[in-house]
This record gives C-alpha cells, structure tokens and sequence, in this order.
C-alpha cells in the first residue's frame, strides 16, 4: 500500500511538473478589440471566451490544449488571426504529441505571411501524422513558397506514394515538375491526375505547356483544346471545421466594408441590405452600395443608390467619391473628374480620390499633376507598395526617374523589408538610365533576394529587368521567360502581352526606359468600367 501511495505521489509531482513546464511556455491570449463588430457578435464572442477562460481552470493535458484550440478557432473564424495564432501555440505547448494544433497554426502562419513559422508547423504536424493529407499539400505549397522547390517535392512524392489515389497530389507535382522544367515527369503525373478525376479539365492547360516543353506541339495542342475550368479538390475536414469563415451576414456599415475588402460582394450586398432597412437615409451605407453595384455592372442600380445618397448628405466625401466611381464606370470621365475633386476638398484623408484622380490625370497625359496626387496618397498611406508604383509612373512619364528612384530609396530606408515595395525598387533603379552603378547593384541584389523569397511572376520580371541592367541578358531572358510561363498558364493574357513586350526588347539586347512597358495601366490608366472584370473598384480603404 506505502508504495502504490509512493507511485501516485510520483506521477502527480510528474503531472505537476509537465503542467509548470507548459504554462512557463505559454503565452497570453490577446482579447480582440471587437468595438467594430455588431453588438450582438461581439456579445456572442465575450460570452464563449468566457464560458472557455472558466473551463480552463480545471483541466490539463489534451482538454486543456482543446479548450486553447477553441478559443483560437472562434478568433480565426471572425478574423481576428494574430489572436488565434496565439491560442494555436498555447496548444501545441500543453499537447505538442496532436498534430492537429500545430497544423492549424500553420494555416494561420501562411495566412499571416510568416512562411517559415509555417513551415516549421506543417512539418511538426508531418512528424506526428502521416495520414492527414492535407498537411502535406501545404506543406509542400509552403516550401514552393519559400523557394525549396527540392523539398516540395520530396513532400509530394512521398505524398503521392502514400495517397495514390489523390488527384490533388499528382496535379500538385505535375505543376511543381514544370516549374523545374523536368517535363516528362510533368506529364506523367498530370495525366495521373486527370486518370484519378477526369472532371479535372484545368489541368489540361498545364499538360499542353508540358507536352510544348517536349516539344510536341500535336499532343500540347490537342490537350490545350482540352482545358476548361474543373479543378480537383483537397478535403480538409480540420479547415472547414475549425477556421471555416463566418457565413453569417452582419448587420453594421462596418463589417459590410470589411466583406467589399475581402471581395465578398454578396456578404457586403447582404449586409447593406440589412443597415439600410434599419437606417434607409444612411448616406455610407448608400454610397458604398453604389461602388459594389458599378464594380459588378448594375449601372442603374449603382446609380438609383448615388443618387439617394446625395440627396440624404450632399456635403459628403465618401458620397461624392462614390458618384464620381459610378460616372467612371459609366464612361463619363470628365463628371467623374469633378466629383473626385469635390469629395477631396471636402475631405483631403480620402486615399481613393487622390488615387483615381491620379488616374484621371494619366489619361489626361497630365503626369506632373498625376504625381502630385500619387504623392498625396503615399502621404496617407506611405507603406503602400501599389501608391509608389503609380508616382513611380507618373514620374517616369514626366523624364524625371531619377526622382523617382531618389524617392523609392528614402521609402526602402524606412520599410526594408516590404517585398512588394522593393519590387518597385528593382524595377525602376533597374531601368533609369540616369541612376548610378551603386544602385543598380543594389536593384540586383534586392531583385535576387526577392526571387529567392518568392519565385513569381512578378519578383521573376523585376529580377529579369535588374539582371538586363547588368548587361546579363541571357540570365534575363530565362526569368522573363519564367514569368511569362507562369502567367500563361494561369490564364492572364493581358500580363503575358505586357511580359512579351519586354522579352523582346531582351531580345535584341535592349533595357527598357520604364519599370513597366507603357502599355501598362499604370500609364494608361484605364476607366474603371474598363477594366471591371481583371480589377473592381478599389474597395474602402481604412483611414
């Protein structure tokens, strides 16, 4: 009996120290601010993380970890990431044997663009479960991500040995193979993929640019005629279950901004639907419906809305903002012209109308009163990599790169570590003709570290471009020509169009004199009805 007693007695010390263990790792919970969110959502969500907060009082172990779990799922599915990021470590510490934890706090890692946090996470869930075939697709889709295009690969023939009979694997690594160029590898696993789920048609585009790396241009182009818009699908029960978005429609002004930013229209519609039958005169919420309505093309609709709105608030500057973005989508420049600069004198911290008054000007060819514009949007918001683009065109139209190349360094000084804004950098240091061997050095290594980051289209053009400045032009043409595959295989022709035009200045062994060719919208600048399809209205930026 004294040594049963004794044995107890060890494993509560043992428990007691495994508890102490995880709560010296833990880290507190942040309580989201959710002034923003309706009363009734926010009460909701005080009133689960309470009911969660008393039942951790008297657990441990695996229940304990659930009970972090929950809280970070509830955070999750309202948007609030950084705290359900928080709740997922806390329990991977208190159970760090369920693979589970980890693997969901990957998913938030990825979606908070912290990539190597997400790596370590997906392969910590990996090392504990080797069934759940999800971890591996994102695992894999993280590597790619980073560069590791030798690991993602790994991943996914292990996967693929293991998982035969999913499709999502194959097309996985038929894409991952022609990325490497390693074509008959891209073909065999492509056509596995559609054996497995014929209903698959998208994969047909990549199969042809497989077959054309063959150089078989019959069977490329009988697969090309093929394509069509089926994709295979990835079942991720733990995604669904736990970090599923709401699909609840909200019922403040608020939120509906928050689903137009995201591009959930419908949602926006919805709740607009509700605010405006509880407060039919509220000019925002009018102003807002109209901008939605332009973007999808119910012009009568859009303006029926701009025209109440007016009449509940004419001295408003989202309301005026809104009339002009309904004129533009209308084609009437010239009264979208009028009412930008209306809603700016009535209201100067408006980013939207120095933007789309920028536009106006481009298209007017008046780039020195563009830049001014640009200039007063990057004063709003002075992290924005899209607001430097577009002075950096405005400028570059005026002959003046290398103010442009001037500003981009005293932005790169104080948000270094902006990939898309050192983008812009590489891209306009790269091909000012007036900016000095220093620099351009620096484009290159800027251009170079961003590759190796993130190999897209985007970071492969800007490399291209840093690389022609070198007079490199053969390592050039390869990541223009990488770019212009990538976009070509994900259906973008006006991108490839514009990728095209640069490879043949390459060609002939030329560097541009601009960061984008001058066909682009940043010089043309086209009407926002012109361009509904590829880039809705910009949605209401946070102020």
């Amino acid at each position: 009996m004294r040594t049963t007693k004794r044995i107890f007695a060890a494993l509560g010390l043992a428990c007691v120290a495994l508890v102490a263990h995880a709560a010296g790792a833990l880290q507190p919970v942040p309580a989201p601010d959710t002034a923003k969110l309706a009363p009734a959502v926010a009460k909701k969500m005080a009133d689960e993380r309470a009911v969660i907060d008393k039942a951790k009082v008297d657990l441990v172990g695996p229940p304990l970890a659930q009970a972090y779990a929950d809280i970070g799922a509830l955070y999750a599915r309202h948007g609030f990431d950084e705290a359900a990021a928080v709740a997922f470590h806390d329990a991977t510490q208190i159970d760090p044997d369920d693979a589970r934890w980890y693997y969901l706090g990957g998913v938030l890692a990825r979606k908070l663009k912290r990539d190597d946090a997400a790596r370590a996470d997906f392969q910590a869930a990996l090392d504990r479960d080797k069934v759940y075939l999800p971890i591996r697709y994102r695992l894999a889709d993280t590597l790619v991500a980073l560069g590791d295009l030798a690991g993602a690969r790994k991943v996914l023939d292990e996967a693929a040995r293991d998982h035969a009979d999913q499709p999502v694997v194959f097309a996985m690594l038929g894409q991952l193979a022609l990325k490497q160029k390693q074509y008959a590898d891209a073909v065999n696993a492509l056509n596995k993929a559609l054996k497995l789920d014929p209903q698959a048609t998208r994969l047909y585009a990549y199969l042809g640019d497989a077959y054309a790396g063959q150089n078989n241009a019959k069977a490329a182009a009988e697969a090309r005629a093929k394509a069509g818009d089926g994709a295979p699908t990835l079942a991720d029960p733990l995604l669904a279950g736990m970090l599923a978005p709401p699909q609840d429609v909200g019922d403040t002004l608020t939120e509906a901004q928050a689903f137009a930013r995201e591009g959930r229209m419908q949602a926006a519609r919805d709740t607009l639907a509700v605010v405006l039958k509880k407060t039919p005169d509220d000019a925002e919420a009018l102003a807002l419906s109209a901008r939605i309505e332009a973007a999808l093309g119910n012009q009568a609709v859009a303006q029926s809305y701009v025209d109440q709105a007016l009449k509940a608030k004419p001295d408003s500057a989202p309301v005026h903002l809104a009339s002009g973005i309904v004129a533009e989508h209308r084609g009437d420049d010239a009264r979208a012209y009028d009412e930008y600069r209306r809603a700016q004198k009535i209201d100067a911290r408006q980013p939207d109308a120095w933007l789309l008054l920028g536009n106006a000007e481009m298209r007017r060819t008046r780039f020195a009163q563009a830049a001014e514009q640009y200039r007063g949007l990057v004063a709003l918001q002075p992290d924005n990599a899209v607001a430097y683009a577009h002075l950096v065109a405005a400028l570059f139209a005026q002959g003046k790169c290398t103010e442009a190349v001037s500003t981009l360094g005293a932005a790169m000084a104080k948000y270094k570590d902006n990939g898309d804004l050192a983008q812009v950098y590489v891209r306009a240091t790269s091909t000012c003709r007036e900016a000095d061997a220093k620099s351009r050095d620096t484009a290159l290594e800027y251009g170079r570290a961003l590759y190796k980051t993130r190999p897209d289209a985007g970071n492969s053009a800007a490399l291209a471009l840093a690389l022609a400045a070198h007079g490199k032009f053969k390592e050039a043409q390869e990541y223009q020509a990488q770019a212009i595959f990538e976009v070509v295989g994900a259906r973008n022709a006006e991108a490839a169009a514009l990728l095209r035009s640069t490879m043949q200045q390459f060609d002939k062994q030329q560097v541009p004199d601009r960061p984008w060719p001058v066909e682009h919208p940043y010089f043309t600048a086209p009407l926002l009805g012109a361009v509904r399809a590829a880039a809705p209205t910009p949605a209401p930026v946070k102020k």
